[in-house]
């Protein structure tokens, strides 16, 4: 029996919070205030939506030797994810990630490509993904994800990978990475990356592949699927996108493991995603199963 249902790998962060009174547009100098110093980590983050609906969580990554490697690593424990897979790196600084929002509710994120993201696995870490359930990470590069799914394989557990537009594979290799996964989350941009039109030309036999659109919603199809299913996103009064997408891809997962299919996953993912987005912080408000239940059930 696996040990956890849901490990994160990789895309550890804090984050810089910046309130702005407009995104920036172009080569202008804009006032803002510091809001506040916030775990984060879009592969982190989700790792603590599962944990908030009750999934038994791990994590596997990296922080530097220094204080804010400490508040990582104690926030995990705190959202009671299991932190044996962080390794602390004597010598390096903690990443971070810059985050601006502004009073309407959108977001631009600034994410520096810090060295410590290209640490290798060790023995140790892999044989951790071992124990999961599923492995949830991004298509770091190609013996990342080959690792990874030997280990899933092995244990009869499952990948997903977020394919976000920074990740740094393109084109074949891209696909060749995602191919390999059972659950694959995309955007429009990392489609142009990965070279397809569509999702109906990406997914593999026994895979899932969910496009997220944000306000617009989402699209997901399976194998055997002739058209997409067609999600709305979930009525919400936005404070803050960050981390929305993050929470969605966990509570999508969370279903999956539940048992559920496609589209009822997608709608219980589109109801906790609508429940992060009215509160600040990429963690802030992530919801409870019984939370997202309850904002599913009304009318």
């Amino acid at each position: 029996m696996a040990l956890f249902d849901f490990i994160g790998v990789g895309g550890l962060a804090y984050d810089m919070m910046l309130q702005v009174d407009r995104l920036p547009l172009g080569d202008d100098k804009y006032p803002a205030q510091p809001v506040e110093k916030l775990p984060g980590g879009f592969i982190a983050n989700a790792t603590c939506a599962a944990a908030r609906l009750g999934l038994r969580t791990s994590f596997i990554g990296w922080v530097g030797d220094d204080a804010d490697g400490t508040m990582l690593i104690e926030d995990f424990i705190d959202w009671h994810v299991e932190p044996e897979g962080v390794i602390r790196l004597p010598g390096e600084m903690t990443p971070f990630t810059l985050v601006m929002t502004d009073s309407r509710g959108g977001r631009a994120i600034v994410i520096p490509q810090w060295p410590i993201y290209d640490s290798p696995l060790t023995y140790e870490q892999v044989a951790l993904a071992r124990q999961a359930r599923v492995v949830y990470t991004y298509p770091r590069d190609p013996v990342w994800c080959t690792q990874l799914r030997r280990a899933t394989m092995e244990s009869g557990g499952e990948l997903a990978l977020d394919v976000e537009p920074t990740v740094p594979m393109r084109g074949d290799l891209l696909r060749e990475a995602v191919s390999v996964a059972d659950v694959v989350f995309v955007t429009k941009d990392s489609l142009a990356m990965l070279g397809v039109p569509s999702i109906e030309r990406l997914a593999q036999p026994g895979q899932w592949v969910i496009l997220t659109e944000g306000k617009r919603g989402s699209s997901g199809i399976a194998a055997g699927m002739r058209k997409p299913v067609i999600q709305k996103a979930h009525p919400a009064v936005t404070v803050d996108t960050t981390g929305a997408g993050d929470c969605y891809h966990a509570a999508l997962i969370a279903a999956r493991l539940d048992g559920a299919e496609l589209p009822e996953a997608m709608a219980f993912a589109s109801a906790a995603a609508a429940s992060k987005v009215e509160h600040r912080g990429a963690r802030g408000g992530l919801p409870t199963r019984d939370e997202v239940e309850l904002r599913l059930a009304r009318p």
